[in-house]
């Protein structure tokens, strides 16, 4: 493995930090569309119609220029649960060029003012429990839910347990979001 120190890596815009969050790590192994040993690899799977897994043999840097998606014909973040008005320059950048995260039902990708939100990584109980009256109510209202259930949920969090709370913040007007997901 080369000397690459993460402030080389690629910037994501919307996933700025993909070290710290754990879906890219160091590796010595050689990326599967540059041929490069570049020193970091995507550690999930992208997203595909076919059987075959890509996991740890794609580079940050093909993820980023979108070599990647279009040699191997895959998507790294699902694109296909945002709901607001976001445009297509946005959701290809999210889809083709960002690394994706991992949860328990896939990793969905919040949005807010017409745009893709950034993802922080898993939460922390001190997010959790203090989270604003704004982001409970956007969660609630992205799931249909009140503040009860919050408290229901938030209250027996515990990071990498079988409730996932996974940061977001809108790039715009800096609220966070939570995607809550479970086992």
């Amino acid at each position: 493995m080369d000397d690459m120190s993460t402030h080389h890596l690629p910037a994501f815009r919307y996933h700025p930090d993909p070290v710290a969050t754990g879906n890219v790590g160091p590796s010595s192994t050689t990326c599967r569309v540059c041929q490069q040993a570049r020193g970091y690899v995507y550690l999930r799977d992208a997203i595909h119609a076919g059987r075959e897994d890509y996991s740890e043999q794609i580079c940050p840097w093909c993820i980023a220029d979108g070599r990647a998606a279009s040699a191997l014909n895959v998507a790294f973040a699902c694109r296909l649960d945002i709901d607001e008005n976001v445009s297509e320059t946005a959701l290809e950048e999210l889809s083709l060029r960002t690394p994706g995260y991992a949860g328990f039902q896939g990793g969905k990708w919040l949005a807010h003012c017409s745009d893709v939100c950034r993802f922080l990584g898993d939460a922390s109980v001190e997010q959790v429990s203090q989270a604003s009256a704004a982001t409970i109510a956007a969660w609630g209202a992205d799931n249909g839910a009140d503040e009860a259930l919050w408290l229901e949920l938030a209250i027996d969090y515990v990071p990498g347990a079988d409730i996932g709370f996974y940061t977001f913040e809108c790039l715009h007007c800096g609220l966070i979001q939570f995607h809550v997901d479970a086992a």
